[in-house]
């Protein structure tokens, strides 16, 4: 029997010979994914590849900040001149708003609120004169007399009664004007409702807002300023006239006299203005006062919708310091726009911080109106109302308010975000990194440019450092297109490379190879892979990418990378082909993938061989994680959750002396939200902050039943770092299959020819393995021992693997 089981083994070798190896690593592959003219590279393997690279700031927590270390040698400092064209500058002519609404709204929360009008609902007609308060921004006394122009299905038209020099009535400018304002409101009247909810009518109110049309006081005056306050709504008029008001400004935002002195008439410029005021109404009415970032989205929003192009338009502008003017300009956009070193929001300003005082506060603007038009593109105009009424409801968290509307974590929702504004590209992965105009765009309003987005390029930042704020991002050019980020750099930022693969001159293929060359992947998850070329700019060719078996793997892929999906337990062969377009040779290259069963939890947080069982409790189950640092292990599952817990518990029978040792790790708001262990369940110790894998060991003072738990406790506010708990290696002294050398089969602490033999005994039923054996042999972790286990075991006696 010894003779013919050595002769089975020896053809079993040599059959084996000419199987592709099986990897016996835990980890996932590269995270390159995409085809065609989008790719990113996620995995910090060997560095992140792309035309650009965004680094972003996960953290949700406002005052967050974390820091990019020194780039220098690592990022490009120019950006192409080829695609650089001389910045443009806004005309000395042009004028440009300032949005007061987050001053007023913070100025007069700190105010007393008088008591309201007395309860007495009226209504007006056209010719009636009324005495309003007007307490902010008023160019006379805090009372001034109104005569009601126009009246609506939803809304008064009011201006001054009488023709002062500095008040600007608008009936005196054009006598149509208030009709054409009344029917512009009415007309966005019912989309402004089901984008954003209704406005409160106050205590005399009869439904209908009202537009206050005058001079708003903001201190412009002709040939000195460039800047004016358009409009704003303000809280208090709820207080001192009981009514949902909206003021408009006149002068210069009506009437308008250019450096030449010619004068003209923009009544059309308030439109927008009412649409992002009453916005700001409507969100006081349903929130009684939002944060400012967001509800400043939600304005700009509301601009879009009624007026699709006019506040993207500007915003892009406004956000690449960049101006356009002829239509040559406007038609063919320059690619990539160099940042603006004193601009805050080109150094990674926060999301979610608002601030007037920052030196360039329109893009501060543009950060937002790009936000909301990215919510518009992926959930529709509803998504505001329903944000509106979480945030309503949930006392003002603005976090959970966007996952409930959305679906999606708020940090990866933003990540996502901070992809669009470089890559934007709406052709591949369904949309997820590009943007839509809203319905009713019209090109011929903006120079023929089909899309908007269009105009939008990169912003490249070619300083050597910056401090990233919470939800903020910056975007670099990596030297040589792979970006490692340096020592100095904070663990807590998020890198994604980017490649666009549009505006390349063309380079021919000399050759390829494929990496990795060896790896795994998980059965309905993904694994990916990433052509070397030779050049390394090469990119006038088609490569088609196959698989040998497409029952275990299936592979789709593009010019520079290829997503490999496990379909069944097994191993293939993935292989490309890459072809010159411009002289037909074709370059071949492989690589083998062994599919294996997804890990399960015990997969997850057992050392090696180990059997213990661990259970999830809760609403917020732990998840299988691969992104620490190469290894498997669990996360919690609460992520961005206010005053949630996520715990993972697991029982054993321990004998006195006997060990439990764990590796744990946190990236939490310190000293708030943590990570804790308790054993029956009273606390031992915790961690939070951000805190790297360390080990922890608890030994049993008495024999008996231990239970032991480890909980992620969130408090209601703040958010930071990655907010959440990680766990791995769990493993107790006691435990058979614990410390187990894989392929060890006699237990002796090497792996040669003889535990081969052992294992191929065991499958075919000559021999019985012990606990121990069992989990030494069971290489591909299917739970039992076959011949593809012997086989492998094997390859790694002869170094072969």
């Amino acid at each position: 029997m010894g003779r013919k089981l050595i002769s089975l083994f020896i053809a079993l070798m040599m059959v084996f010979l000419s199987i592709p190896a099986f990897s016996v690593s835990a980890e996932i592959g590269t995270d390159i994914v995409g085809s065609g003219q989008l790719e990113l590279d996620t995995d910090p393997a060997g560095g992140y590849e792309g035309d650009y690279v965004v680094i972003y700031n996960p953290s949700t927590s406002t005052y967050t900040s974390y820091d990019t270390g020194n780039m220098s040698g690592l990022i490009e400092t120019d950006i192409d001149p080829y695609r650089n064209i001389s910045r443009g500058a806004s005309s000395s002519d042009e004028l440009y708003i300032i949005d007061v609404d987050s001053i007023l709204a913070e100025q007069n929360a700190k105010l007393d609120k008088p008591e309201p009008p007395e309860a007495e609902k009226t209504s007006y007609n056209v010719g009636d004169v009324h005495n309003f308060s007007i307490s902010n921004y008023s160019p006379g006394p805090s009372t001034l007399s109104f005569r009601c122009v126009a009246k609506g299905d939803h809304c008064y038209v009011w201006t001054p009664s009488q023709n002062l020099p500095n008040y600007y009535p608008i009936d005196e400018m054009d006598p149509t004007f208030a009709q054409q304002i009344s029917d512009e409101f009415d007309s966005n009247y019912a989309l402004m409702n089901s984008s954003f909810g209704d406005h409160n009518n106050g205590s005399q109110g009869d439904g209908r807002v009202h537009l206050m049309y005058y001079n708003i006081d903001d201190g412009f005056q002709p040939g000195v300023s460039t800047s004016y306050v358009a409009g704003y709504f303000s809280q208090m008029d709820f207080y001192y006239n009981g009514l949902p008001m909206i003021h408009l400004d006149t002068y210069p935002g009506v009437y308008y006299v250019n450096a030449d002195g010619e004068e003209s008439y923009r009544l059309e410029r308030t439109f927008n203005t009412f649409c992002h005021e009453y916005q700001h109404l409507i969100n006081y009415s349903q929130t009684g006062g939002m944060d400012s970032w967001l509800n400043e989205s939600m304005s700009a929003a509301a601009e879009e919708i009624c007026y699709p192009g006019s506040s993207v338009v500007s915003r892009i502008q406004s956000w690449e310091q960049y101006y356009y003017g002829d239509n040559d300009d406007w038609l063919f956009p320059p690619h990539e726009f160099a940042y603006e070193p004193s601009c805050e929001l080109h150094n990674g300003y926060s999301m979610y911080n608002w601030s007037n005082s920052l030196d360039y506060i329109l893009p501060l603007y543009s950060q937002v109106s790009f936000f909301s038009q990215y919510l518009f593109t992926h959930y529709g105009n509803s998504i505001f109302r329903t944000i509106t009424q979480n945030y309503a409801n949930n006392g003002g968290d603005y976090i959970s308010a966007i996952s409930s509307a959305t679906g999606m974590n708020t940090s990866t929702l933003v990540k996502n975000f901070r992809i669009a504004v470089t890559a934007n590209d709406y052709a591949s992965f369904n949309g997820l990194y590009g943007f839509m105009p809203q319905e009713g765009y019209d090109p011929a309003s903006y120079h023929d440019v089909e899309n908007p987005y269009d105009l939008l390029g990169p912003v490249v930042f070619t300083g050597t450092s910056c401090s990233i704020s919470a939800g903020g991002a910056i975007t670099v050019k990596p030297i040589g297109g792979v970006y490692n980020p340096p020592a100095g750099a904070n663990s807590g930022l998020v890198y994604i490379g980017i490649r666009r693969n549009i505006y390349s001159e063309p380079v021919p293929l000399d050759g390829i190879t494929i990496t990795p060359n060896n790896t795994e992947a998980f059965v309905g998850h993904e694994t990916n892979l990433r052509i070397v070329r030779d050049p390394v700019n090469a990119n006038d060719y088609t490569a088609v990418w196959t698989s040998s078996n497409p029952a275990v793997a299936s592979v789709t892929g593009g010019n520079y990378s290829a997503v490999v999906t496990g379909v069944s337990t097994g191993t293939v062969t993935i292989t490309c082909r890459a072809t010159n377009n411009q002289s037909g040779r074709s370059y071949t290259a492989a690589a083998t993938v062994t599919v294996r069963p997804y890990p399960t939890l015990d997969d997850a947080l057992n050392v090696s061989g180990g059997t213990l069982h661990f259970t999830s409790t809760g609403e917020y189950p732990w998840e299988i994680n691969f992104e620490q640092a190469g290894r498997t292990c669990a996360s919690s599952g609460n992520v961005n959750v206010s005053d949630s817990t996520s715990s993972v518990v697991m029982t054993v029978q321990m004998e006195a002396g006997e060990t439990l040792t764990f590796e744990w790790s946190v990236s939490s708001e310190s000293n708030y939200d943590k990570l804790k262990f308790f054993v029956n369940n009273t606390e031992r110790t915790n961690i939070s902050g951000n805190v790297g894998f360390t080990t922890y060991s608890y030994t049993a003072a008495t024999s008996g039943s231990y239970t032991f738990m480890w909980s992620y406790q969130k408090d209601y506010s703040v958010n930071s770092g990655h907010d959440c708990g990680y766990l791995d290696n769990v493993v107790y002294s006691g435990d058979p299959g614990a410390g187990v050398v894989p392929g060890d089969a006699n237990l002796d602490g090497t792996v040669d020819v003889s535990d081969a033999l052992i294992a191929l005994r065991s499958a075919l039923g000559i021999v019985q393995l012990n606990e121990q054996q069992q989990a030494a042999c069971d290489i591909n972790g299917d739970g039992g021992i076959d011949i593809t286990d012997a086989l492998a075991i094997l390859r790694m006696a002869m170094n072969i693997i």
